[in-house]
């Protein structure tokens, strides 16, 4: 049986990073994929949680929030590979790889390098209002990565 491949979900936005990186952590929670949120900001307001329990089937984005890495703490053998949701996230991914010595451009399994910036420009949650649609936004546009994920633990099955 191939070895559960290891993601990591990393966003330096600030103040919302640490929101964007459990909501897209809880969207890709697949049994043969873990999923480990970076992000140097932490912070994930109760309503933010509740909307994406709300929205996710099956999501459990309390324990993500929990479990935010600092990304200061990280080198390379974190994670296979590397989904950056905004141009400092990626920098700092590409940083973490480089330091440990790695290529970023060499990927593991069928990933296209070591990292990967989000396709789609994602927004900051709103501060206030319904946060719903906001996530039901971002699990249409992670749709693509799921299939992707799934496709690539099929093919080493």
């Amino acid at each position: 049986m191939p070895s559960i491949m290891t993601i990591a979900i990393i966003s330096e936005r600030s103040p919302r990073g640490g929101e964007i990186v459990v909501a897209a952590s809880t969207i890709l929670s697949m049994t043969y994929l873990t999923v480990k949120p970076v992000s140097s900001n932490t912070a994930c307001r109760d309503e933010f949680i509740n909307a994406c329990r709300m929205t996710i089937r099956n999501g459990i984005p309390k324990k993500y929030a929990g479990r935010i890495a600092n990304p200061a703490l990280l080198d390379a053998e974190y994670a296979d590979f590397w989904l950056a949701f905004d141009t400092k996230g990626e920098k700092l991914a590409r940083q973490i790889i480089q330091k440990s010595g790695q290529s970023v451009e060499i990927g593991k399994y069928d990933f296209p390098g070591m990292v990967h910036l989000f396709e789609h420009a994602v927004p900051d949650p709103p501060k206030d209002g319904d946060i719903k649609p906001w996530v039901g936004t971002l699990v249409s546009q992670l749709e693509p990565w799921k299939e992707k994920i799934r496709k690539m633990h099929l093919d080493r099955s």
